[in-house]
């Protein structure tokens, strides 16, 4: 069963729109609570990151068994926009089942026994309301990308959120790395305009969905936004949140207000003090 959390911080996007809070300060409030649960229920955690990330998270206290400044090198020149490449670096470096947990990824309660000791989970398959987002990046590869891989079904759109990404079976760890350095390559190579498409959705959560197709990974998921009301927020409502134990703060919700005010109180009401 996995013991072992995972974060990875890449610091180049964190004055960009791409990082989603509004300040520093918020950010480290919310990765802050993140921490502090994680803590709890796994017996290590692991931060991967930059020389600007691990002097920053010193800065505020933030403790971790190990601090990995890979990312420093590796992200050396590489687009804002692919901001969840570090995470894909961060999970195929590791040596023993493990789960990714993204800093907004708050986990109220120890995650369930079976997702913990499954092949590979995710947090939830993307739904219908997410297809507009990868249509005109599928639509530019199937056009475009004349050495994708087999498994690449650009008329499937299906991905899973990786906010939560847990590995048992670390086979095809280093293929995702490799096929995301290749997607990012194809773009450079084609001078790609940069704009409100996000390609990163295609190397991270469309690709991992077809390489576990077709491998024949047993995956795992946590939830489904399952009513139209649930898939229109960017965060897990509140009755829902308590049922599953944990809260995904996806998208722009970081940056209302009051959805930094609870994360700020709930930091309180756990440490009694703001970090």
């Amino acid at each position: 069963m996995i013991e072992r959390a995972v974060y990875s911080l890449w610091t180049s996007p964190m004055d960009e729109q791409t990082v989603g809070f509004n300040t520093e300060k918020a950010f480290i409030e919310c990765f802050t609570l993140s921490l502090h649960f994680s803590k709890k229920w796994f017996k290590e955690v692991h931060l991967v990151t930059d020389l600007k990330g691990k002097k920053l998270v010193k800065k505020y206290g933030l403790k971790f068994d190990s601090i990995n400044t890979d990312l420093e090198t590796v992200m050396k020149g590489v687009h804002k926009q692919h901001w969840s490449l570090g995470k894909i670096y961060a999970c195929k470096i590791q040596d023993k089942p493990f789960i990714h947990l993204d800093n907004d990824v708050i986990l109220f309660k120890p995650l369930p026994e079976s997702f913990l000791e499954s092949e590979t989970g995710f947090q939830n398959i993307e739904n219908e309301h997410q297809e507009k987002f990868y249509t005109f990046l599928l639509n530019h590869a199937e056009k475009n990308y004349k050495t994708k891989p087999v498994w690449f079904e650009a008329d499937n759109y299906k991905a899973y959120n990786c906010g939560i990404i847990a590995f048992n079976k670390l086979d095809i760890l280093e293929e995702w790395w490799n096929e995301a350095l290749k997607y990012v390559q194809f773009l450079n190579d084609l001078n790609y305009e940069y704009n409100y498409n996000v390609p990163c959705l295609i190397y991270e959560q469309f690709a991992v969905y077809h390489l576990c197709r077709h491998y024949g990974y047993n995956v795992d998921l946590l939830s489904f936004y399952g009513t139209p009301e649930q898939r229109n927020l960017s965060f897990l409502p509140s009755d829902l949140t308590a049922k599953l134990g944990y809260t995904h703060l996806i998208a722009g919700c970081k940056r209302r207000p009051d959805v930094e005010l609870r994360v700020r109180k709930r930091l309180e009401k756990e440490l009694n003090k703001i970090y």
